[in-house]
């Protein structure tokens, strides 16, 4: 069976001792067929492209900026920014969205204005958005306004899933706001933390047609493996508590999860 990594950033530090490794050996032997790897600020545009340039079976580059790295972002970087989505080479807008736990070097207004220009980006491009939204503790604001903000949304793109939201690490009243938008939900290692009990019945809730696989690595290692770094070589020990969790064969979930990827990102 195969798996793809949906979320991935192997062009960070962690992996410059053994990138090439990883990619070439490890992640086939895991049964791992692509790698979506994540540029999420303008230094990192370059070499998320170079990477996939690199190894153009396995990685599948998506070019945006997170908004802990809005304040990065100038009107100088607007326009490459532009000419690289319509080069036909990125598959995807993100990470973008709001991230309300790092308000001390983003405000709130500064990553709203970003969102908008990210949102319009992908409209432009006809790309759909893979979208980072982190919350305050119980304070699920963040989701709120991130899916209030999407309400402008044109969803200009032809593929049937309109983005994903990345990382999902919430109660089903936001699954729910999100499916509703077109969204997949993008399932890692925080799904196999014990104290995410909630995470886990909004998954169960949403299904496993509604789902897709990722690392976030270097981050999030799956229980069992937390701090140790992580890499997509994860995905099937992920596979299998979700599978298990959702009591259906590991097999059918790695086709489901495999193939909305493909549909989301255009995947051959």
């Amino acid at each position: 069976m195969d798996f793809i990594d949906s979320h991935a950033h192997l062009t960070d530090p962690a992996f410059d001792a053994d990138r090439d490794e990883l990619i070439s050996h490890i992640l086939p032997a895991a049964h791992i067929v692509k790698s979506v790897e994540i540029g999420c600020a303008p230094n990192e545009w370059q070499p998320t492209l170079d990477l996939a340039a690199k190894y153009p079976q396995q990685i599948v580059p998506v070019l945006g900026v997170h908004p802990e790295y809005a304040p990065q972002f100038t009107s100088a970087h607007l326009a490459p920014y532009q000419q690289f989505l319509a080069s036909g080479n990125v598959s995807a807008v993100g990470e973008v969205g709001l991230d309300y736990t790092c308000l001390d070097v983003s405000d709130k207004a500064t990553q709203h204005a970003l969102f908008s220009q990210m949102i319009t980006c992908a409209d432009q491009a006809g790309l759909p958005l893979v979208l980072h939204v982190r919350r305050q503790g119980e304070d699920y604001s963040a989701y709120t306004d991130c899916l209030s903000a999407l309400s402008s949304w044109k969803q200009n793109t032809s593929r049937p899933y309109s983005g994903v939201l990345h990382c999902f690490c919430a109660r089903y009243e936001e699954a729910k706001q999100a499916l509703d938008r077109g969204l997949l939900l993008g399932i890692n290692g925080c799904f196999t933390y014990k104290k995410n009990e909630y995470v886990r019945e909004a998954v169960k809730k949403a299904g496993a047609d509604k789902i897709i696989l990722e690392t976030d690595c270097p981050y999030l290692s799956p229980q069992g493996k937390r701090g140790t770094r992580n890499d997509p070589s994860n995905i099937p020990l992920i596979a299998q508590y979700v599978a298990d969790y959702l009591n259906i064969p590991l097999e059918e979930l790695a086709q489901k999860t495999t193939q909305h990827s493909k549909l989301l990102y255009a995947i051959p």
